[in-house]
């Protein structure tokens, strides 16, 4: 009887049971506020606002995707060591002043990279951030956005033909 009676002397806060049931309840406050911080802290950019202008922006991708078929454009990328090279074999391609390239990541649009490439003797050139591996959408487009290329790689790229598609 001394154990029942010396357990029963003992303040609220040093008996056992009563921290293990409170246990659960206090663990699922704990989580369900780091939940709600987690939701209204966080964005997410894989959702779409506009649903009606991404429709009408897939049907102009498409159209960028026959064009550059119908051009017979074959570009030959070499992206490492902070610079993209970009060499294009086309049949019925008009001289362009520029290139876009686009390095898109497939699920962080902070990480996306946009570079202008200018022409030179040996195709078009411009500058990328060094550190950029791993899987990218690599989209490469006109100076007047008429056509385009997307291919899913992983970076570095040396002497990678892409395919229209």
């Amino acid at each position: 009887m001394t154990d029942i009676n010396s357990h029963a002397g003992n303040p609220w806060y040093k008996q056992p049971w009563l921290w293990f049931v409170l246990s659960v309840p206090i663990a699922s406050v704990i989580l369900s506020s780091i939940m709600i911080t987690v939701a209204v802290v966080g964005r997410d950019s894989l959702v779409s606002d506009n649903y009606y202008k991404d429709g009408i922006a897939i049907n102009q991708t498409i159209e960028q995707d026959k064009l550059a078929i119908n051009l017979g454009i074959t570009p030959v990328v070499t992206l490492n060591e902070g610079i993209a090279l970009v060499r294009i074999e086309a049949d019925k391609m008009p001289s362009q002043a520029f290139l876009t390239l686009k390095l898109l990541h497939p699920t962080d649009s902070d990480k996306d990279v946009i570079v202008k490439l200018l022409p030179t003797a040996n195709g078009f050139i411009g500058d990328i951030p060094p550190l950029i591996n791993g899987r990218r959408y690599l989209d490469l487009y006109g100076y007047d956005n008429s056509w385009r290329i997307r291919e899913e790689v992983y970076l570095p790229l040396i002497k990678h033909q892409l395919k229209p598609s």
